[in-house]
């Protein structure tokens, strides 16, 4: 019997800083929509000291390894404003496990404080 391990899907994944949430699809089309460029982004360059995944349990980790085994270095991460992972920690660890210099991302320029979710729920981000 297999041991079953739960499943999420990129339109379920979110950023969060302080109180404000932000989908990553939301944040991805805004991107897109602003045509901010693809940037080679040198791994080494990368604080790994951050902690984004909760890994208080081995079936926390075993999530976290199926996420980064799934995910797909094709699509790019996502820089906040500030420079700081909004979106695509799995790829990270997947471009460094396979042994990869660089991995795309995009910076975002200007970061609005509406968001997808927050105390007051319902806004939309960057309108």
């Amino acid at each position: 019997m297999r041991v079953p391990v739960e499943d999420i899907t990129f339109s379920d994944s979110e950023y969060r800083r302080g109180d404000k949430i932000w989908k990553a699809q939301t944040l991805y089309d805004f991107a897109k929509a602003k045509e901010y460029p693809l940037l080679d982004m040198p791994l080494w360059n990368v604080d790994l000291t951050d902690e984004p995944f909760e890994c208080n349990q081995l079936h926390d980790f075993i999530f976290q390894c199926e996420r980064v085994l799934n995910c797909s270095l094709g699509y790019p991460i996502i820089l906040d404003d500030y420079g700081q992972i909004a979106d695509g920690y799995h790829r990270l660890c997947k471009a460094i496990l396979e042994g990869k210099e660089t991995i795309k991302a995009i910076r975002l320029l200007k970061c609005r404080h509406q968001t997808d979710m927050s105390n007051s729920y319902g806004q939309e981000c960057y309108r």
